[in-house]
């Protein structure tokens, strides 16, 4: 068994790791995390077959996050997971970041607190048919759309995470929806991507509960009749009624987990749903 760079090359393999999991991801989601980070994804192998996946995504050197962190089962209970685990906590010291946060399944959680991870918040996905409300498609044009993103995203997170959201903004299929005042002040946005069994939404901000709202049922309104799913940040504007009331139901609990010093970076109410677990 060897831990090493997880190459393009490796991306079939790696898909059907997380497939096997269940997990929505894509082949492009794959290319995506080693576009982004293409020295911070890892791959344990035995012999020259991938069995494990472990990638970071950098924000700057204020935050790195810890995703798709997966070990077939066949190879479990060999340290593959602890290994593959600090090979990413290596990588992101040795850029000098110190904060490093992921998104635990209860599964995994036991081996993130043995190395020192500890639980913050809950995440919640929800999944279901989207129904359509007619909600008006609100939107700016690219440019206008990009600095509101950039500008709401930074102030939930107090990080720059331009790399990460450029990407999403270029790549998804219906373009951004953004909300502004009257005045032009950004009140929201929200994006979204294909996913393997289920179209992503998200990340979602919102600086009331009524844009949420009209953000949310935006996004459904695109998706009409087809299935969709949302990771919810407990403490955000949206709430358990407005998405039962919308036809989606809650999947599963991830905790939301932290190494290193303690902050309120991910913490504001503004932050609705994440980009995803394998992002924040």
């Amino acid at each position: 068994m060897t831990v090493g760079p997880l190459r393009p090359a490796d991306i079939e393999a790696a898909l059907a790791l997380s497939t096997g999991e269940g997990w929505n991801q894509t082949a492009a989601d794959w290319r995506r995390l080693m576009a982004l980070e293409p020295e911070g994804c890892f791959a344990a192998r035995e012999g020259s077959r991938v069995v494990g996946t472990v990638t970071t995504t950098t924000y700057g050197r204020a935050l790195a996050w810890i995703g798709m962190m997966v070990v077939h089962p066949d190879s479990r209970r060999r340290g593959l997971g602890a290994a593959l685990m600090r090979r990413a906590l290596d990588h992101a010291h040795a850029l000098g970041i110190a904060r490093v946060m992921l998104d635990a399944t209860p599964a995994g959680r036991p081996l993130y607190e043995a190395l020192g991870f500890v639980a913050e918040c809950e995440v919640e996905r929800w999944q279901g048919v989207a129904r359509s409300r007619g909600a008006a498609d609100a939107t700016a044009p690219i440019r206008a759309a990009r600095e509101a993103i950039l500008a709401l995203d930074e102030a939930a997170y107090d990080v720059d995470r331009s790399n990460l959201l450029d990407v999403l903004i270029e790549e998804s299929p219906d373009g951004p929806l953004v909300m502004e005042s009257e005045s032009g002040l950004p009140l929201g946005c929200a994006l979204a991507r294909p996913g393997r069994t289920a179209s992503y939404v998200g990340p979602l901000l919102a600086t009331t509960r009524e844009v949420a709202i009209a953000l949310l049922d935006g996004m459904l309104a695109r998706y009409d009749g087809r299935e969709v799913c949302l990771d919810r940040h407990h403490g955000g504007h949206l709430d358990e009624s407005m998405l039962a009331e919308r036809g989606l139901a809650k999947r599963r609990i991830l905790t939301r987990m932290c190494h290193g010093p303690a902050n309120e970076r991910g913490a504001a109410r503004s932050l609705c749903a994440s980009a995803g677990p394998e992002f924040g």
